[in-house]
């Protein structure tokens, strides 16, 4: 009789979490510089698109080759939503100085075009790693996809924003989540959201192939 460790579901829990943690320590190494963390989050989102298709090879290896394959790309939209998102951040501190009763209106606003820009980058990211478009295009694309797929929109925000604000709820919270965020935080992030995507993107390849 013979025996494979590799299908025991216990072993191969603890090979993907040992995949993860490679993914996230890759993932916060390759972002240090600032400005590739739009290369280096396309790399995540093209390796987790796979691994929730169970098509993935090796780890590492792909996600280097996606984070050189989509550099210049991924740059590009990573600018594009930091210097959208910085404007909100800033406006939003502007507002909380003013006294006028509407300043807190608009600073909800604010707040919940932030939650969307969020949004947006999962979306722009994740289609810059599972299609080839131009940059103009995959920004339209991520934004149709916003509302579009709204129910979907509101679970990536959920999933995505939500763990990072019980990071800052006490100090306790921030030494253990900047723990988990630097060792696993960011791919399991990006897992849950892949499930999503993935059932976005097979509807959208669905659609394409049969209007072809």
């Amino acid at each position: 009789m013979s025996f494979n460790l590799l299908d025991n579901p216990i072993m191969h829990c603890i090979g993907r979490i040992a995949d993860f943690i490679v993914l996230n320590l890759l993932w916060v190494v390759c972002s240090i510089p600032i400005i590739t963390i739009g290369a280096s989050t396309t790399a995540l989102y093209t390796v987790m698109l796979k691994v929730v298709k169970n098509e993935e090879g090796y780890i590492a290896r792909g996600f280097l080759k996606a984070f050189k394959e989509n550099f210049k790309q991924s740059t590009l939209l990573w600018f594009v939503f930091l210097s959208l998102g910085v404007i909100c951040i800033l406006d939003i501190f502007a507002l909380r100085v003013m006294p006028h009763k509407a300043a807190g209106m608009l600073q909800i606003v604010f707040l919940i075009v932030e939650a969307l820009l969020v949004c947006g980058a999962v979306y722009a990211f994740a289609l810059q790693a599972r299609f080839v478009n131009t940059v103009k295009n995959t920004l339209k694309n991520a934004l149709i996809l916003i509302f579009a797929r709204l129910p979907y929109t509101v679970l990536i925000m959920v999933i995505t924003i939500g763990p990072v604000i019980a990071t800052f709820l006490t100090i306790r919270t921030i030494l253990i989540g900047f723990t988990l965020w630097f060792f696993i935080g960011v791919s399991l992030t990006a897992w849950l959201n892949s499930i999503l995507l993935r059932h976005i993107f097979q509807k959208l390849e669905e659609g394409q192939t049969q209007e072809e």
